[in-house]
C-alpha cells in the first residue's frame, strides 16, 4: 500500500486509490498477464510485477474498461494543474504515473471533445477557405470598391477619408468627409466626385459598414441598376483591394504629416495624384496609363517634343492594347497571389445541419472602457447549426432570434464542433455587423480622486454582471456617453453619497444613443483620436 500511496503523489487527491487498485485486481485480463508474469517474468515486455501490483514500464496499470478512466481524464487535463493543456501535454502528465491500452487514443478524444478548449483556443492549423478572386470586369469603372479611413484628427473641418478604387485600373480617388457621415452624405460626395466623372458603376465592393447596409444606400443603387456586393460578417479580405490602397494612403500621408497631423487634408489631393500616377506590379503600369491611353505628364521636360497628333483610330486602338495586356498582367497576378495565399490556408467544408463554432471579438471596439479583459474572453460562441453554403468560402448560420448581425459568414471563422451535448449561449446583447460588442453605461457605482486630482467614476455596464464594472476617467467618460448625463450623476453622488462605492448606484441611465467609435479605427499613425459618432440603441 505503501508504494502505491507514492504513485498517488502527484494525482489529485479526490480520487479513490483503494477501488481503483481494487478493480486492477479483480480484471480478468490484467489478472492473466500476473499470472504469465509470474510463471515466465519476461512474458509480457515491458510489464512487471512488485507485490500484487502490475506495472508497465514503471506505471500503475488499470483496466481497459475502468469506470475511473473519465474521472482520471478530467483532473489531469481540466482541473488547474491540468489547465487545459493539449494532447501532448496531457497525455504525458497523465502516462507518468499510470497506464491502460489506448490510453493516448482516449486522450486525444477527450480533448477534442473538451467544450471549453473549443470556445477559447486558437485553432493551430491553417485558416479554412481558399482564396477566391472576384472576377476581373470587362471596362474601367464597371466595378469599383469603396471603404473609410476614420480616426483621423480634424483637418480643416474634415475627419474621414472615403475611398473609392475601380477594381481594373486600380485609378483611385480620395474624398474627405466630415463626421457623423451618413448615408445621404456619402451618396452626395459619391456622385460628386466619382459618378459625375466616370458614370454610375454596374456593381460596388464593399464591407459591413453601416452606411453601405442603410435602406437609402440600397434603394439608390438599386433605382441606378448598381449590384452591391458585400463582404461576409467579420471577414474583409472580401474587400482586400480598398484595405490594400488603404494602407498606402496612411502611410504616404504619415511620411508627410506625421509632425503636423492636423494638415493631412492639405495633402489628399497630392497623395491621390501619386497613387494613381505610380507604376503596379500587377498591372505593370500606372492606373493613369489604364484609364487614359497615355502616361501621365512628365514633371521635368528635356528637350522639345513635336512629335505630331496620333489619329483617333489609332488611339482607340492603343487603347484597346492596353487594355488586353492589363488584364492579362492583372490575371496573372491574381493566379500568382491565389498560390501564395492558399499555401497558408487549409480548404474546409461544412454540410447543412452540421454544427459549429463562431469566432466573435468582444469589446473589440475603442470605447472609454477600452476592455481590460479581452484577451480572457472567449474565442467561440455558439454551436450554432449550418443552415446552407453561399458561394465557395461562405456559410448562412441559424442564429438565435435576438441575433442583429448578418448571418453569413466566412469559412475561417466557423469551427466544427466535437462531441454532443454542449450548451449554446446566448450571443453578446449588442453587436454591430463587424461583430464588436457594444457597452452603454447603466449606473454610477462609485467616485474616487486619483493621486494626481483627476477623478475617475465607477461604471457598471449594461447587460454586464457587478463584477465587469470599471473605474473610468471621469472627463473621458462625460465626453463619450454625454445622455448618460455624468456630471449630474457625480453631483448627487459626491453631495449625498455616504455609503461604500461597490453598494450605492444611483440608478439606470434614460434611454437613449450609445457613444462608440463608429468603426475600426485604421492604423493612422498620425497621432489622432478616433471619432465618436452617436448609434441608436
Amino acid at each position: 500500500m505503501e508504494e502505491l500511496q507514492t504513485v498517488a503523489l502527484s494525482v489529485p487527491w479526490m480520487l479513490d486509490w483503494e477501488a481503483i487498485r481494487e478493480e486492477s485486481a479483480r480484471d480478468e485480463s490484467l489478472g492473466k498477464i500476473r499470472t504469465e508474469l509470474l510463471k515466465e517474468p519476461g512474458s509480457h515486455p515491458g510489464y512487471s510485477l512488485e507485490g500484487d501490483k502490475l506495472l508497465y514500464q514503471g506505471r500503475f496499470v488499470m483496466p481497459r474498461t475502468s469506470i475511473h478512466i473519465p474521472n482520471l481524464l478530467h483532473e489531469f487535463h481540466g482541473s488547474a494543474i491540468g489547465g487545459h493543456s493539449g494532447v501532448q501535454k496531457t497525455y504525458r502528465r497523465l502516462a507518468g504515473e499510470l497506464y491502460w491500452k489506448g490510453m493516448h487514443k482516449d486522450v486525444e478524444e477527450m480533448v477534442a471533445r473538451c467544450e471549453v478548449c473549443q470556445r477559447s483556443k486558437y485553432l493551430a492549423m491553417s485558416p479554412g477557405g481558399l482564396l477566391q478572386p472576384l472576377a476581373l470586369p470587362g471596362r474601367v469603372w464597371e466595378e469599383i470598391s469603396m471603404d473609410f479611413i476614420d480616426g483621423l484628427p480634424r483637418s480643416e473641418g474634415f475627419t474621414v477619408i472615403l475611398v473609392v478604387v475601380d477594381r481594373l485600373s486600380k485609378y483611385a480617388h480620395f474624398i474627405p468627409l466630415r463626421h457623423p457621415y451618413t448615408a445621404i452624405t456619402v451618396a452626395s460626395a459619391f456622385i460628386r466626385e466619382v459618378v459625375r466623372l466616370h458614370g454610375v458603376p454596374e456593381a460596388i465592393v464593399s464591407d459591413r459598414d453601416k452606411v453601405f447596409l442603410s435602406h437609402f444606400w440600397k434603394e439608390l443603387f438599386r433605382l441606378q441598376g448598381t449590384v452591391l456586393k458585400r463582404s461576409t460578417a467579420y471577414h474583409p479580405q472580401t474587400d482586400g483591394q480598398t484595405e490594400v490602397v488603404n494602407r498606402s494612403l496612411e502611410t504616404y500621408l504619415r511620411c508627410f504629416v506625421s509632425e503636423t497631423p492636423k494638415l493631412w487634408a492639405k495633402w489628399l489631393s497630392w497623395a491621390e495624384y501619386w497613387y494613381n500616377t505610380s507604376f503596379h506590379s500587377a498591372s505593370q503600369m500606372t492606373p493613369f496609363k489604364v484609364l487614359y491611353g497615355r502616361d501621365p505628364p512628365h514633371l521635368v521636360h528635356f528637350g522639345s517634343s513635336s512629335t505630331p497628333v496620333s489619329s483617333v483610330e489609332e488611339y482607340l486602338e492603343e487603347r484597346d492594347r492596353v487594355l488586353e495586356e492589363l488584364k492579362r498582367h492583372l490575371l496573372r497576378a491574381q493566379q500568382i497571389m491565389k498560390k501564395q495565399a492558399d499555401g497558408h490556408r487549409k480548404d474546409i467544408h461544412f454540410e447543412a445541419g452540421d454544427k459549429v463554432f463562431l469566432k466573435l471579438r468582444p469589446y473589440r471596439q475603442k470605447t472609454v472602457a477600452n476592455r481590460r479583459n479581452e484577451k480572457l474572453a472567449p474565442r467561440y460562441f455558439g454551436p450554432y447549426e449550418v443552415i446552407e453554403k453561399i458561394g465557395a468560402v461562405a456559410y448562412r448560420l441559424k442564429l438565435p432570434p435576438s441575433a442583429t448581425i448578418h448571418p453569413v459568414f466566412h469559412v475561417s471563422q466557423l469551427r466544427r464542433v466535437i462531441g454532443d451535448h454542449i450548451a449554446i449561449p446566448e450571443l453578446p446583447p449588442t453587436l454591430t455587423e463587424e461583430l464588436e460588442v457594444i457597452l452603454e453605461p447603466w449606473e454610477l457605482k462609485g467616485v474616487r480622486q486619483k493621486e494626481d486630482e483627476t477623478k475617475e467614476v465607477l461604471i457598471q455596464w449594461k447587460n454586464l454582471p457587478d463584477y465587469e464594472a470599471t473605474w473610468e476617467p471621469y472627463e473621458m467618460a462625460k465626453q463619450q456617453f454625454p445622455d448618460f448625463h455624468l456630471e449630474d450623476k457625480v453631483i448627487l453622488w459626491e453631495g449625498g453619497n455616504v455609503r461604500p462605492a461597490q453598494d450605492g448606484p444611483v440608478g439606470p441611465v434614460q434611454q437613449g444613443p450609445v457613444r462608440v467609435y463608429a468603426r475600426r479605427t485604421r492604423g493612422s499613425g498620425m497621432g489622432g483620436n478616433g471619432s465618436a459618432v452617436s448609434r441608436g440603441v
